[in-house]
């Protein structure tokens, strides 16, 4: 689609009233499967399937069994709901009365939702919703979860939509960030592209890298940002490489890491330490594996911000943040830094609703000479990554239809 079509999409999306919106979020889960006070199933006995398990007990609201498609899984029970083939579960509730709410949201996974939901219908279910409409009719249990949040908390930001759209690169990231913005609306997971091939951060697509890089990989977890960087073929030639992973668990396997680098890593360094907009102690959390969170938890650990650290090490030349939610408070920590170099930028934006468009606004607040371009790295919305790169190193073919558009 081209760039008029694209706004004129957005505008008709955010034309929608907030009381229109309203009324979808609190009524369409009753639409598609009736009360919950009748029988209804969970489809997918996964981490999701679980959390929603427990939060609908929490409310007086009681499944009458998981579906799933793992034959290992079928006719075993959480915490007392059985968990039954599709087909078991057609034939014991009867497909066309039993609701279904399907807590598969994946972002490893191959298909789509509609490819999931589609053998469902062959098996005779009628009434099927998503975990959204659940989430949408339940907010104060279950919102908000990463990217997953109320419609009518999308057209109040009407406007800074409309500048973060403004500021996109390119046709193919407008049309990302626009489908985005209607999935948050009406939860059509057909939008949602397929992931791109593209490697994760460090694709030469995005952005040229230099000889003397200075990465600061923040949010490192065990060294999987570094491994990538390392494997491209610019691997072996960079200056440092900082990470930072806050989580006591994830730190030691990180050391491990790096030590078994040998001379490789004699330009790695492991900081166990959190990046976030003021120096002091933080909570973290230290048994969620890569989803562990800055700003709850168990576990004491040292924050600081990009600024005061980049004065007693070299400062960045290329930024990347996965944080699980917290990218806005370690870039406001950095924002001096950008301000004076513009180092490229690589973060995550699909860990909060409105990262779509803010964190975009607040990296072009410090310095508003960077390009825009989002890419899905991971189906379903997640791992959804804005690169923030500035004029002189994007790529060529990039960089002229930056001028051109």
């Amino acid at each position: 689609m081209t760039t008029p079509d694209l706004k004129d999409r957005l505008e008709t999306l955010l034309a929608e009233t907030t009381a229109s919106a309203t009324d979808r979020q609190t009524h369409d889960l009753d639409r598609m499967i009736g009360s919950l006070d009748q029988p209804f199933v969970l489809f997918g006995a996964g981490n999701l399937g679980r959390k929603a398990l427990r939060t609908l007990r929490k409310i007086g609201k009681e499944p009458a069994a998981f579906i799933d498609n793992n034959p290992a899984l079928q006719n075993t029970a959480i915490d007392g709901v059985p968990i039954l083939s599709p087909a078991a579960a057609a034939a014991r509730f009867d497909a066309r009365r039993v609701g279904v709410i399907t807590t598969i949201w994946c972002g490893e996974a191959t298909d789509k939702m509609a490819d999931r939901i589609r053998p469902l219908r062959a098996l005779g279910y009628e009434k099927i919703a998503l975990f959204g409409h659940l989430a949408w009719r339940f907010p104060d249990e279950f919102l908000p979860h990463y990217s997953l949040d109320l419609p009518s908390r999308v057209l109040p930001h009407s406007g800074d939509i409309r500048r973060a759209f403004d500021l996109l690169s390119d046709d193919e990231s407008r049309e990302i960030f626009v489908n985005h913005i209607e999935w948050r609306l009406f939860l059509d997971y057909d939008l949602l592209p397929h992931p791109s091939s593209d490697e994760i951060y460090f694709s030469d697509r995005f952005t040229s890298m230099l000889d003397a890089e200075i990465l600061y990989d923040i949010g490192a977890y065990i060294g999987d940002s570094v491994s990538a960087f390392l494997a491209s073929r610019r691997g072996g030639r960079f200056s440092e490489i900082h990470s930072f992973e806050p989580s006591p668990g994830n730190f030691r396997k990180l050391e491990q890491y790096v030590a078994d680098l040998g001379e490789r890593g004699e330009k790695v360094f492991a900081h166990r330490l959190a990046l976030g907009d003021s120096d002091g102690v933080i909570e973290v959390e230290a048994e969620h594996g890569p989803a562990s969170r800055v700003g709850k938890g168990t576990e004491i650990v040292r924050v600081t911000t990009i600024d005061d650290f980049s004065t007693t090490a070299a400062a960045p030349t290329f930024i990347k943040i996965d944080i699980e939610g917290f990218e806005p408070q370690c870039l406001q920590g950095g924002r001096s830094t950008i301000a004076k170099s513009g180092p490229a930028v690589a973060v995550c934006v699909y860990h909060a609703q409105s990262h779509l468009w803010s964190i975009l606004l607040q990296l072009h607040s410090y310095y508003p000479d960077y390009r825009f371009r989002l890419c899905p790295h991971l189906a379903d919305g997640w791992d959804l990554v804005l690169y923030a790169v500035p004029e002189h190193r994007l790529p060529r073919l990039a960089a002229v239809s930056s001028r051109t558009d």
